[in-house]
């Protein structure tokens, strides 16, 4: 792996040489609300223009806050207690609205979801260069242009609530390309790209780089941004030093032959969005004891596959059954806990305000007596690393531990069949390999597992075999899961 060097031959330095200084920060500490845990602690950090640098680091080691700092969101929009400096383009960022900071800034968050302002492609693009006075034709300029770096230039005329997580990331990421900010930072750019669209995001930011911006990315799948970066720094418990060692390739899942009927059938299913088909025909079998990896590019129809076999996706014809019972018609509850599914933005879907309220949800809706929740409660939380987290708001955490909350709070219910859309985002290597040891269990238990990801090194961790969005429908690969290391 070559990372791209200064002249001080130091790729790993928190202060590079060369390049005029876009952003500092010095002493930089924070802690949300009241908790006094420290999300940053003492960061000394300078970032250059023209440079490309890498943030690697645990889920919750604070590279999220380092980017919201360097935004200008801290303190200002999620409260807290800060000290120390940060300094962006020679103001305080510190003492600046955030408003102020927009010009010169762009963030692009780990939940695009939440990130567009309004319904279609072109309009939500197009409302930072708007907001800023430009003339029309500069607006449609800077669009184009943008759809393009994003690789997005295919979704115009598309609505937003109809894109796929990894479609609305991508045009999350043109909005903010669309204000050509001399700053852009990138919180998990990649984790919901399929592997093109990965690459050729990578392009266009050694391209921004070359061009003068400099761009801070935070990314846990480090080896689709490593090759064009600068720098390479790690950020853990608050702090700011070099990276680790390259993460080992997962060892791949010994082959496993069931002969059990299936648990869940999907059979020629036909489903899209107003009149625009995306289901074709699609069928598949789960059966007990496997994981089924599914895959395909953003938009080929894995979350819609997904979301129609847990019936939040009224088909248009076909059927669902689990076991022998057709449940195409069954309202979502009413294949809980027989099914379970774990959404890719499971953040928009917490109900309270307490983790471990949050995982209880689903035994108060499947009857569990009150005096057995808490151990069911720890039991899961300690198996996905979340016990010290039980007494937390869900909302106060990364992302990445937002999704493990959201998975205990469906596994608690220990469903027969579980359906994860992209369960790994957010997720650092370690984590993510915990994950795959909790789902190769809960396979070996008797449940069936389907997972739709673009994590390659994830799914030969944990899945038995490969299915791929053809055309609209789900089709066997023939080849194992170690095979999605070379896409």
């Amino acid at each position: 792996m070559t990372v791209r060097g200064y002249p001080t031959g130091n790729p790993h330095e928190a202060t590079p040489a060369g390049g005029t200084a876009v952003a500092r920060t010095r002493a930089l500490a924070f802690s949300y609300g009241d908790s006094g845990r420290a999300a940053l602690d003492g960061v000394d950090l300078e970032v250059r223009a023209g440079e490309v640098l890498l943030l690697e680091g645990p889920s919750g080691g604070g590279k999220s806050t380092l980017l919201r700092a360097l935004a200008g969101l801290v303190p200002d929009f999620h409260g807290g207690a800060v000290s120390g400096e940060v300094e962006v383009m020679g103001r305080d960022a510190l003492a600046t609205a955030p408003a102020a900071m927009g010009g010169a800034v762009g963030m692009v968050f780990q939940d695009p979801e939440a990130q567009a302002v309004l319904g279609t492609v072109e309009r939500d693009v197009a409302f930072g260069p708007q907001n800023a006075g430009l003339p029309a034709d500069e607006i449609a300029r800077r669009v184009d242009r943008a759809l393009h770096d994003a690789g997005a230039h295919h979704l115009r005329g598309r609505r937003i609530d109809e894109l796929s997580s990894g479609e609305r990331q991508r045009v999350a990421i043109a909005g903010v390309l669309a204000r050509t900010p001399r700053l852009l930072l990138l919180d998990e750019p990649t984790s919901q790209l399929d592997t093109a669209a990965a690459a050729a995001l990578a392009d266009t930011l050694r391209d921004l780089a070359d061009r003068g911006t400099a761009v801070v990315v935070a990314e846990h799948r480090a080896e689709r941004v490593r090759p064009i970066a600068d720098r390479v720094l790690a950020v853990c418990c608050g702090q700011v030093g070099p990276p680790g060692p390259d993460e080992p390739a997962p060892d791949a899942v010994p082959p496993c032959e069931s002969v059990a009927p299936p648990a869940l059938r999907m059979e020629r299913v036909v489903a899209g969005h107003d009149g625009r088909p995306v289901l074709r025909d699609a069928s598949l079998a789960l059966v007990p004891g496997r994981v089924t990896a599914l895959v395909g590019p953003n938009g080929s129809g894995k979350s819609t596959l997904l979301r129609t076999l847990a019936g939040l996706h009224c088909p248009d014809s076909g059927s669902v059954l689990l076991g022998d019972e057709d449940v195409s018609a069954l309202a979502p509850e009413a294949r809980f806990p027989r099914l379970g599914m774990v959404p890719q933005d499971p953040g928009r879907h917490l109900l309270t305000e307490r983790v471990a309220d949050e995982i209880a949800v689903a035994l108060c809706a499947i009857g569990v007596p009150g005096h057995d929740h808490a151990a069911r409660v720890e039991s899961v939380a300690a198996a996905l690393d979340l016990n010290d987290m039980l007494e937390r708001h869900p909302l106060d955490l990364s992302v990445g531990e937002r999704e493990r909350v959201a998975l205990a709070a469906i596994l608690v219910a220990d469903p027969r069949v579980l359906v994860l859309d992209e369960p790994t985002r957010g997720m650092d290597p370690e984590r993510k390999r915990a994950l795959a040891r909790i789902i190769r269990a809960r396979a070996a238990a008797g449940a069936a597992v389907l997972v739709a990801t673009h994590d390659g090194p994830f799914a030969v961790a944990a899945a038995d075999e490969v299915l791929e969005m053809v055309s609209g429908d789900a089709v066997p690969t023939g080849l194992p899961p170690t095979a999605l290391l070379a896409v």
